[in-house]
């Protein structure tokens, strides 16, 4: 994998692909599915993979974490940069530093809490967690005013931000004041669109931010790079047309869950054998794999 440190042209080289982390039917990791899973964003052309929510950080044991972690960076090819996240308790993350430290990951994502949290709170641990692992942090801000633009931009001007992961939904996306708030005091080279394909297009046109995460570019990653490639081009009406060829899964998971949709789609598509969900989450119903297969044929017959 990519060991080297992050810089605004490693964040817009590529989308960041956040895929879902495959097991066996007893629930353990399984190393050969999850290849799989590399492989096929690899050739549709990401070089970055973010392991967090789709891939359900939040639930790891710390022995599963190690577990993780190996796979992931000694799977992914040499010049695929691999961030995993942390947290989102933390004494989790902090745990997790331990582990990290075995390894050459240049900077973790903090996956994102709304309870029992405080602005100025998560910047402390934000500053704890890099001057722990020596290195600087992917920020994700999800939940809107979680952190004020002034805490996450003091971040920033330390140097102990790799990057920001933006992904509160909006009803209207070209109308967001958090995130005007924010573009105000940070380089907006810095930050992300973090909903997947649907909104990037706005995020990058109207705000300059710099790239987007995706989930169903995990399905179809050429797809997600053409969409990036449209966008950074100036191609809007091209941008706009691969957009809505992801509408069909896309609309699956806002209304049915992200990440359960996307760990069984990856299955579904034949890309590999994701196994069991991980508890506390829970496994579509026959109906809605039905509806997700239909889905993945849609795009599969646009493209």
């Amino acid at each position: 994998m990519d060991t080297q440190p992050l810089t605004t042209d490693t964040i817009a080289r590529s989308v960041w692909a956040v895929p879902s982390l495959a097991r066996s039917a007893d629930g353990s990791l399984n190393r050969q599915e999850n290849e799989k899973i590399i492989r096929h964003i690899e050739q549709g052309g990401i070089s970055t993979l973010l392991y967090g929510g789709n891939a359900i950080f939040y639930h790891l044991t710390l022995r599963e974490y190690r577990t993780a972690l190996e796979i992931i960076s000694e799977v992914a090819a040499e010049q695929t940069l691999v961030i995993p996240a942390v947290g989102p308790a933390y004494g989790t993350m902090m745990d997790q530093a331990d582990v990290l430290k075995d390894f050459q990951f240049p900077t973790v994502m903090v996956l994102p809490q709304r309870d029992v949290i405080s602005s100025s709170g998560i910047a402390t641990g934000v500053r704890k967690l890099s001057e722990k692992l020596g290195k600087p942090i992917v920020l994700y801000l999800k939940f809107d005013g979680v952190m004020s633009a002034e805490d996450a931009a003091s971040l920033v001007n330390d140097g102990l931000i790799s990057a920001i992961k933006y992904a509160v939904v909006r009803d209207d996306y070209t109308k967001d004041s958090y995130l005007s708030a924010l573009t105000k005091k940070i380089d907006t080279k810095l930050i992300l669109s973090g909903l997947g394909d649907q909104p990037a297009i706005v995020h990058m046109q109207d705000f300059g931010l710099s790239g987007f995460t995706t989930g169903c570019g995990c399905v179809f990653p050429k797809l997600s790079i053409d969409l990036l490639h449209a966008i950074q081009g100036g191609d809007w009406d091209q941008a706009e047309t691969l957009r809505e060829k992801f509408l069909p899964l896309e609309e699956l998971r806002d209304s049915l869950g992200p990440i359960s949709i996307l760990h069984r789609a990856t299955e579904l598509a034949g890309i590999a054998q994701t196994g069991p969900i991980t508890p506390l989450l829970s496994e579509p119903e026959g109906s809605i794999q039905e509806r997700i297969a239909a889905a993945i044929k849609q795009i599969q017959a646009s493209i």
